[in-house]
């Protein structure tokens, strides 16, 4: 799990709660209160009101729903990202219509959360415990090097489906604020992307395919999710979830022979993955990390490197969440520090000539 003892100072988070439902604003503020380290400052039931009480309550951090009246989830997050910069938790029970999924995540806001539920009574603690944890850690967040997303809609190229191994493969782990960059990084692509690309980010799983399917809006290559598993095939980019970590694996049904296979019970998502594409790829795997908390993925770009590989890791001076990166660094484990634009430059030349122009954007980086 992320460690959530980040933030410097003991005193408690002040938070503003948002949802038009007087019975859910009682709800989000029992469950924050639980843990004795969140002060609940405000609530507010829809985003005009919000956007009136962050003046005089000054919160670390806002949770928001999505469907309010008078002003709904989405114009708020426009709002509060320009004129105050809050770190946001999107709370909301909409998850399974991509849109808003999508387009908060776009804009910047930290996570977007199913509403606890007694419906779901069986994953109830569950759900509250992840809350707590998404606003603990967002009040640590850097929001000021978050940026929005240009939504302009592209056409996936029509080319056929090549049924041949991947000539290069790119695996991609970021936890928290990771979506808004692999957003970045994906849209940037060529459309004749040639290598296929392994993405796994700090995503709930009944998010994911909805968000996925309006990530391909604005995407140049198929992006597919992976619930259970599916064929590797170049010019494509699969996503997955840190709840339901990712492998590549060997597979007979595959017309390539290998797949990506979704793999729930696996600790440590981020290293399993890039192990994985080390053992079937070798020198010809790249592995990204980038914005996040905690350790994970240091010691797969570790595995990345012994087998030749080359590793590539966000500047954390751009990074909304430094501590994932930072920690891959200090561990000697990255052979190129570069921006999310440089990055996205590098891949739409790969597999060609990715090494050799991280390399020239790493010199006096490390």
């Amino acid at each position: 799990m992320t460690p959530l003892n980040i933030r410097s100072t003991a005193a408690p988070i002040k938070a503003l709660i948002v949802d038009d439902t007087t019975f859910m604003r009682k709800t989000v503020a029992r469950v924050l209160g639980a843990g004795g380290m969140i002060e609940v400052v405000a609530t507010a039931s829809n985003g005009l009101e919000c956007l009136e009480k962050i003046s005089r309550k000054r919160p670390d951090v806002i949770t928001l729903d999505i469907d309010m009246p008078v002003m709904n989830g989405i114009s708020a997050v426009k709002n509060i990202m320009i004129r105050h910069q809050i770190p946001i938790v999107i709370i909301s029970s909409l998850v399974q219509d991509g849109y808003f999924a999508f387009e908060a995540l776009r804009l910047g806001v930290m996570d977007f959360v199913p509403k606890p539920s007694k419906i779901r009574k069986d994953d109830l603690g569950g759900e509250e415990e992840l809350i707590r944890q998404r606003v603990l850690l967002a009040a640590s967040m850097q929001v000021n090097r978050v940026k929005r997303v240009r939504y302009r809609r592209r056409s996936v190229s029509d080319r056929l489906q090549s049924p041949n191994r991947p000539a290069g493969l790119a695996v991609v782990g970021t936890t928290l604020a990771g979506p808004n960059n692999i957003m970045h990084l994906v849209s940037a692509l060529h459309a004749d992307f040639s290598g296929a690309i392994i993405a796994i980010q700090e995503i709930h799983p009944r998010i994911l395919a909805p968000f996925c399917s309006c990530f391909n809006q604005i995407s140049p290559v198929p992006v597919e999710p992976v619930v259970s598993s599916t064929p590797l095939l170049p010019g494509k980019v699969y996503m997955g979830s840190t709840f339901s970590p990712l492998s590549v694996e060997n597979s007979s049904s595959s017309p390539s022979g290998l797949e990506v296979r979704a793999n729930p019970t696996l600790q440590f998502p981020i290293d399993r993955l890039f192990e994985s594409a080390a053992h079937h790829f070798g020198q010809s795997v790249c592995g990204v990390l980038l914005t996040g908390v905690g350790t994970d993925g240091a010691n797969g770009m570790a595995t990345i490197k012994a087998c030749g590989g080359f590793t590539v890791a966000q500047d954390a001076s751009s990074c909304p969440f430094a501590n994932l990166v930072e920690n891959a660094i200090d561990g000697g484990n990255v052979d190129a520090v570069l921006s999310v634009s440089e990055i996205a430059h590098c891949l739409s030349s790969w597999p060609y000539d990715l090494v050799a122009a991280g390399r020239s954007h790493a010199a006096g980086n490390l």
